[in-house]
C-alpha cells in the first residue's frame, strides 16, 4: 500500500523502525563518523510544517541528494519496516525518545543524534530486537493519559 494511503497529511509524531542487516560506519555531519551496530533502529520526529505526516515521512523513506537530517546521512545503509504515529495536537517527539531508550534493551551508541537541538539523549535508538507496539502504546498511555490514540503501518 503506498504511503500516501495510509499516512495522513496531518502533524504529528512519529517513529521510523529501520532493519540494519550488517554494521557500518559513516559521517554523520557535525556529530562525526560512527559506527552503526546491525540490529534494529528506531528513529523519533514530529511533523508540524507544511505537508504533516505524509511529507516527513516522504522524504525520510525516499533518497536525498542533499542531506538536511541527520537520518539522511545513514538511511540508505538500513530498510525502513515500520512507522508509528499519533496525530496529537502536542509534540511527542522528547516523551517518545525517551520512552525508547527507557526499553530493556535500548542503547544510544550516537549520543545527540537527531536531538542536538533538545536536552534528549538521542532520537535515534539502537535494539538488537524490535520492541512491539502494544507495549509501547501501553507505556506511552500510562506516561500521559491525554496522548491521543498511536497508530501502526507496516512498509513493504
Amino acid at each position: 500500500m503506498p504511503l500516501q494511503t495510509v499516512i495522513p497529511r496531518c502533524t504529528g509524531t512519529y517513529a521510523i523502525w529501520f532493519r540494519c542487516t550488517r554494521s557500518f560506519e559513516t559521517l554523520v555531519g557535525k556529530l562525526g563518523s560512527f559506527l552503526f551496530p546491525k540490529g534494529y533502529w528506531v528513529y523519533v520526529g514530529s511533523a508540524f510544517g507544511p505537508g504533516g505526516l505524509r511529507s516527513r515521512l516522504k522524504h525520510h523513506l525516499q533518497p536525498t541528494a542533499r542531506v538536511h537530517w541527520h537520518l539522511d546521512y545513514v538511511k540508505k545503509s538500513m530498510a525502513p519496516i515500520e512507522i508509528w504515529f499519533t496525530l496529537d495536537s502536542l509534540k511527542r517527539e522528547h516523551a517518545w525518545a525517551e520512552n525508547f531508550t527507557l526499553l530493556e534493551g535500548a542503547s544510544c551508541p550516537i549520543p545527540k543524534f537527531g536531538a542536538t537541538d533538545c536536552s534528549c539523549r538521542a532520537h535515534f535508538i539502537h535494539f538488537l530486537k524490535k520492541q512491539g507496539f502494544v507495549r509501547f502504546q501501553s507505556n506511552i498511555r500510562h506516561l500521559s493519559p491525554d496522548h491521543a490514540p498511536c497508530y501502526r503501518t507496516v512498509i513493504k
